[in-house]
């Protein structure tokens, strides 16, 4: 039977009694740091091994425990991941994490023995790149926010602006880093529009160093049209602030005579506030006290900036009595537009009552074309009266041209001829027809 790696029990027991044996002696060493990445492979070196050594051992963890990792003279049972290279150092496969740790090269001389410890730290980059923002502190102070996570050890993060470390600063008040995040404060007196920061991280197994920059912005405001409100009723003023770098403290002031004095939500006053959009909304409102322009204020530590949003408060209408005029005007309207065509045009309102036979007779010549009618009425001495002589000694006569503007005589006729029009006529109606085929 033979135990893993090849080493017959007997030898393996044989070297493990004469290890026990081996009297401890004090030993002088060098200590050294290196790098591994997970996955990777690395070789850790036995440095200053003499020529004369009769034995070099690894061991991991504390130098004394039993068995070794490796030993030139006995080969141990091994993890497959670890080898010996020239008969001294230690080449470690596939790293993991739990191979980190302190291991010890021992070299045994006839005299003395000579250590050599190595600190391995097995490391696991970051796999995304860092991250920048910023943020607004307490008394209007710049925090720059720069995170690198993902990554064994921690990385090393800097900022920079035009090229410059800000750690040597001035204008830096605090520096302060936690595990994988940096942060810097700065004052708000050395910062303009437009600003850009840079935040540069670093680690152990990664050649480049890569980078992300915050550019820092004044605030920029937009707010809807003017508002009306009916008194009694709520409105919403709206205020947005469409850039800024970083986010913006937005409040609500009454209007430029009180410029200090801020609304704060209560009573009749709600103040919302929903990322870059803030929402003042006024219950109840009165025509007294409302009306007027507000100020909406946005501030970061770059810089300040004011938009005033105007409220209109009105009474309401009365729509019903406006309804109610509106009709009365159109009563009265159509009954003067009437009275005035009445009035100008009398002859619409003889078209509403029943003719008479000369009137009838000058409608029914309307038809025959353009015709001059002529109608005498003289005395008929025989058989009349007095009433009858003075009716019938006066001369009527109805000229018409049909068709023509000249009809309006013939109206005018029938209109004297009163309720009597058969005794005052003179002419009846087949008469004009047959005088007028004679003519």
């Amino acid at each position: 039977m033979r135990l893993p790696g090849g080493t017959p029990p007997a030898r393996f027991f044989l070297a493990l009694c004469v290890w026990r044996l081996v009297p401890r002696r004090e030993a002088a060493g060098t200590e050294e740091v290196v790098f591994g990445k997970v996955g990777g492979n690395i070789l850790l070196l036995c440095r200053n091994v003499s020529k004369e050594a009769t034995e070099v051992v690894w061991f991991q963890g504390d130098p004394h425990s039993f068995p070794p990792l490796f030993s030139s003279k006995v080969a141990f049972p091994p993890d497959v991941r670890f080898s010996l290279v020239d008969n001294s150092s230690l080449r470690i496969t596939e790293l993991r994490v739990q191979d980190e740790g302190n291991y010890t090269c021992k070299e045994v001389l006839n005299k003395t023995d000579h250590e050599h410890r190595v600190q391995l730290l097995v490391a696991n980059p970051p796999h995304s790149t860092p991250k920048c923002w910023a943020e607004t502190s307490s008394g209007l102070m710049l925090q720059l926010f720069c995170s690198w996570p993902g990554g064994y050890p921690h990385p090393t993060l800097h900022w920079r602006e035009e090229g410059h470390d800000l750690e040597n600063s001035s204008w830096v008040i605090s520096s302060t880093s936690s595990s994988d995040t940096h942060v810097e404060t700065l004052n708000s007196s050395h910062l303009s529009h437009r600003k850009v920061f840079k935040c540069v991280g670093s680690h152990v197994v990664e050649q480049e160093e890569p980078a992300c920059t915050v550019e820092i912005k004044i605030p920029s405001l937009e707010s809807e049209p003017p508002k009306t409100c009916f008194v009694g009723d709520n409105v919403t003023l709206t205020c947005r602030v469409t850039e800024g770098t970083p986010a913006a403290r937005l409040t609500w002031l009454r209007d430029i005579t009180q410029p200090e004095v801020e609304i704060q939500p209560g009573g009749r006053y709600l103040i919302a506030q929903e990322g870059n959009v803030s929402r003042l909304t006024i219950r109840n409102c009165s025509q007294g006290t409302d009306g007027g322009c507000y100020v909406c204020k946005a501030q970061n530590p770059v810089g300040l900036r004011e938009l005033f949003v105007c409220l209109t408060v009105k009474q309401p209408v009365n729509v019903v009595g406006a309804v109610g005029a509106v009709v009365v005007l159109s009563l009265l309207a159509i009954l003067t537009i009437t009275g005035v065509i009445l009035y100008y045009n009398p002859l619409l309102c003889l078209r509403a009552f029943p003719p008479t036979a000369a009137c009838s007779a000058v409608r029914r010549n309307r038809d025959l074309g353009d015709v001059l009618v002529l109608v005498d009425s003289e005395d008929d001495d025989e058989g009349k009266g007095e009433e009858e002589t003075a009716s019938s000694s006066t001369k009527h006569e109805a000229m018409a041209v049909v068709n023509g503007n000249s009809v309006q005589a013939a109206y005018l006729n029938c209109l004297m001829e009163g309720n009597d029009g058969e005794q005052h006529g003179g002419v009846s109606p087949q008469e004009t027809r047959e005088e007028t085929r004679g003519t």
